[in-house]
């Protein structure tokens, strides 16, 4: 469980590092605390381990560690790291199947170390990466904890703290390496989203250290000053070049390392490098690396990005330490709960105990609100019985009532639905209101359309030799009542099959019922589709049809237009025009008349002079629905229902390519 204050302890070869971490905001954390003490290395591990013990009692007694939670780590050369992948599909088992693969994978029994698992996303499945440390070691660091009194919530390994430090700093988006150069090792950690590869390269400051040891001929602690005040000395350049053999032997175990990563991630290209540890900081160290690792840009880590300080902390003391903190700080980050890898690597033994501790004050609390409860609600008991069987006979009485209101308002509801029905149909008024005269115009404006898409000859008037004589267009039904005057000449709507046959449009309004003329109960539904009928006449002729059909086909593409139904009547009336006769002046001619007499009422027809006009009557019928305001479809009648800020630029130092 994440406590909101955490104590990163980091146990190195030759110090021990400590930083107290609290959380702030969901995402937020601050250094309230921090120490280090310089550990002298010891080849007897029984002094040592004296040595440590007396160490974390006097750190924890000075900073008052109390009950606080603490979280410790294990050096990465202690752990066993490896990396499988299971087939998709089986997260359901995820726990079974990583049992099983790490019995295959750790060479020892698993009854004899402690051990744990992170998955990541893989292209050939699931990734899993699995950490693994002797239980020996375990139980040896633990009970050095315990003797200066430390409250351990936590282990994990030192390269996954490493881990969780880039990622909260930085968030890198690309596959980044890390490098951090401590007294006996190097952590070489690969991070790729959440895949994680590391191994210890046994080269770090203890080899700079004995390289100058034996080349000055000074003891070991004398060697040790020297190397960290390299920049103070006046033999800068020769003390370089003595331990430059030994930073490219660095370099090339580091360049040999990310060639054996790369063969198993399939190629995948480092693409930052960040730098850690003291190491990194002596003069010219990380420019000679860069030299040899070109794989990607090296930074030195010099501050922190997202970790908050304190006001009241030695800043000039932790500007100085600050390189060897990135442990610590990763184990407080784990310990707040705000790490993305979570491996504990406390014993199932210990952690089922904390949490037993956990929940005993909370345990303790409910058995003392029970025992409260049960006394009160026994005081109460006697009490309520009598409110209760007052209660019921009033409930009783209330259900008499409601089955008499009930009654009262199912009788009051009569006809509502009819109602409802009848004010829905009335509000078409208001829609087709505005709707009606656009839709006259845009019907009698037609106009062809040409190739190019620009308006072209109209479809009504004297040079189509096509003319509209009238137009219906209604919600009323069509039908038996009348609707349209019916010359003598003109096939009667009345009777249409497209009214009352098979084939009406308002089939699906009436119930799949006609009825003679459409019923009462059609006439009454708000859904009747908006009718519009076209009447007209045209010249007779080879072209009749064809024009008829062009029109159809032109209303057939305009979205408001559905069920079209058009016809042609081959014989239609006959109109008769008189040519005029005109005088040589240009005047017309009239027939002359004496003084006195009458003039004749008409003159008689002279067939010679006569043009007779031939013209065929055509109809054209469809629903206007308009997208904007569309029909309620017959399936709804009735339904009373339908009425952050990106992260800054790493904190770090870019190294010079040289």
């Amino acid at each position: 469980m994440a406590g909101n204050t955490v104590w990163g302890v980091d146990i190195g070869n030759s110090a021990i590092k400590v930083v107290k971490l609290t959380r702030g905001g969901p995402d937020e954390c601050m250094i309230v605390d921090f120490d280090i003490v310089d550990m002298p290395i010891l080849d007897d591990e029984k002094e040592r381990t004296t040595r440590l013990r007396e160490v974390l009692a006097d750190i924890a007694k000075k900073h008052k560690f109390g009950g606080d939670h603490v979280y410790v780590s294990v050096p990465g050369n202690l752990c066993l790291h490896r990396e499988f992948q299971l087939p998709p599909g089986s997260e359901d088992k995820l726990a079974d199947l990583v049992q099983y693969e790490a019995r295959q994978q750790i060479p020892f029994p698993l009854d004899q170390v402690e051990w744990g698992f992170e998955r990541y996303e893989d292209p050939s499945g699931v990734g899993v990466a699995l950490i693994a440390v002797r239980k020996n070691d375990i139980q040896e660091l633990l009970a050095t904890c315990a003797s200066a009194g430390l409250n351990v919530h936590g282990v994990t390994a030192g390269p996954l703290c490493l881990f969780n430090f880039v990622q909260y700093e930085f968030r890198p988006e690309n596959t980044v390496l890390i490098l951090d150069a401590g007294s006996k090792g190097t952590d070489f950690v690969v991070m790729n989203k959440r895949q994680v590869y590391f191994r210890t390269i046994q080269i770090a400051g203890r080899e700079i250290t004995r390289v100058l040891e034996n080349k000055f001929k000074v003891p070991f602690d004398k060697a040790e000053d020297l190397k960290k005040n390299i920049s103070k000395s006046p033999q800068l350049d020769k003390i370089l070049s003595v331990i430059e053999p030994t930073v490219r032997q660095l370099g090339a175990e580091v360049q040999r390392t990310i060639g054996f990563y790369k063969g198993r991630a399939r190629g995948a290209r480092i693409g930052q490098c960040y730098l850690l540890g003291h190491t990194f900081r002596l003069p010219k160290m990380a420019e000679y690396l860069q030299t040899q690792v070109r794989e990607a840009p090296f930074a030195i880590v010099e501050g922190l990005q997202r970790v908050k300080m304190a006001a009241d902390l030695n800043t000039e003391v932790w500007n100085n330490e600050f390189p060897t903190m990135a442990v610590a700080i990763g184990l407080g980050l784990q310990g707040l709960g705000m790490s993305e890898l979570k491996v504990n690597l406390l014993p199932q033994t210990v952690q089922k105990h904390i949490e037993v501790d956990t929940w005993k004050p909370w345990a303790a609390a409910a058995v003392v609100a029970i025992l409260l409860t049960l006394g009160y609600s026994y005081t109460q008991a006697v009490a309520m019985n009598q409110y209760y069987a007052k209660t019921i006979n009033d409930f009783k009485g209330a259900v008499v009532n409601s089955n008499k209101y009930s009654k009262e308002k199912e009788q009051a509801m009569v006809g509502m639905e009819q109602l409802r029905v009848e004010a829905d149909r009335w509000t078409h008024l208001a829609r087709d209101r505005g709707k009606l005269t656009p839709l006259f115009a845009n019907l009698v404006g037609l106009r062809q359309k040409n190739p190019d898409g620009t308006d072209g000859k109209p479809f009504f008037g004297t040079e189509a030799k096509m003319f509209l004589t009238s137009a219906y267009v209604s919600r009323m039904p069509l039908g038996g009542q009348g609707g349209l005057p019916e010359p003598a000449e003109r096939v009667s709507l009345r009777s249409h099959d497209s009214l009352l046959g098979k084939n009406s449009i308002y089939k699906a309004y009436a119930n799949d019922k006609i009825e003679e003329p459409l019923g009462a109960p059609l006439e009454m539904r708000p859904e009747v589709p908006l009718l519009v009928v076209l009447c007209g006449e045209i010249e007779a002729g080879a072209g009749a049809r064809r024009k008829v059909s062009d029109l159809e086909d032109y209303l057939k593409k305009m979205p408001e237009v559905q069920d079209i139904r058009a016809e042609c009547i081959e014989k239609g009336p006959e109109y008769i025009e008189q040519i005029p006769e005109y005088e040589w002046k240009g005047e017309l001619k009239v027939p002359e008349v004496k003084p006195g007499a009458v003039a004749p009422v008409a003159a008689p027809a002279d067939p010679t002079k006569e043009k007779k006009f031939q013209y065929s009557s055509f109809q054209v019928m469809f629903r206007w629905n308009d997208p904007k305001d569309p029909d309620r479809a017959p399936k709804e009648r009735g339904d009373a229902a339908s009425a952050t800020k990106a992260p800054a630029r790493p904190a770090a130092r870019p190294v010079p390519n040289r």
